[in-house]
């Protein structure tokens, strides 16, 4: 099994504050980056991708001493996320676990998605105790949250449109996929044909597109996972435990 890292993009809300990528935001007296790297290799993945672009080099010397594979996306500046999933995915032949850069989560995520990955082709962790992260991150879920819902099998039935009652949402997607080898041929299809039509787009919208075409199976859990996404959620990040 592979992991893909998302850690091309520059972080355009906070950069100026912090003066480094996300990924490289210090938690536990290690990087975001190193931390999902060495919980990953706890649970026997040790093939690491990541796709990079913006300082780059910044993250090649952080990440010296490891034994990683790096994708470059040199259109970082004119695309989003999703494109750089697009450009990882498509130099995988395996079963992968994909994960944004700029999020905290426990280890035990890899071992519920290895646990199930035998009987489900593509998987999307949920958090459950998303409102607890909202209390701490100091958001208003009205304007920072997004639907997500799913039926009585756990199939994703909606994701990434804005929310009008937070109890209708059943949980907040954590930024973190599993995807067969099976299953990658035939997301690799449909990224390339979303992608001719919404350059700038966000992964979640993407899963909406196509949770029609593919179950999409919704692995609720309860585990902790925090993720920064502008100032505040990294000044929060002091009142962690």
């Amino acid at each position: 099994m592979k992991l893909l890292l998302l850690a091309a993009g520059k972080s355009n809300r906070i950069y100026k504050k912090i003066n480094k990528n996300k990924c490289l935001i210090q938690y536990n007296n290690t990087s975001l980056l190193e931390k999902i790297i060495s919980d990953s290799n706890l649970k026997n993945i040790n093939d690491i991708n990541i796709v990079i672009g913006f300082n780059k080099n910044l993250i090649k010397k952080r990440l010296k001493k490891l034994n990683v594979n790096y994708i470059e996306n040199n259109f970082y500046n004119s695309t989003d996320m999703l494109y750089s999933l697009y450009l990882g995915l498509k130099n995988l032949n395996d079963d992968t676990i994909i994960s944004y850069s700029d999020i905290i989560f426990s280890k035990k995520i890899f071992s519920e998605i290895k646990k199930i990955s035998k009987n489900k082709e593509i998987i999307i962790p949920i958090n459950s105790k998303w409102k607890n992260i909202w209390k701490i991150r100091k958001k208003n879920i009205l304007d920072d949250c997004e639907t997500l819902d799913f039926n009585k099998n756990f199939k994703l039935t909606e994701i990434g449109n804005k929310i009008e009652d937070p109890r209708n949402v059943k949980g907040q997607y954590m930024g973190i996929m599993y995807i067969s080898k099976k299953k990658l041929p035939l997301i690799i299809k449909y990224l390339k044909l979303y992608l001719k039509k919404n350059k700038q787009s966000h992964v979640t919208y993407f899963l909406n597109s196509i949770k029609d075409k593919l179950n999409i199976y919704c692995m609720r859990t309860s585990t902790f996972w925090y993720e920064i996404d502008d100032f505040q959620d990294y000044t929060n990040l002091k009142n962690l435990k």
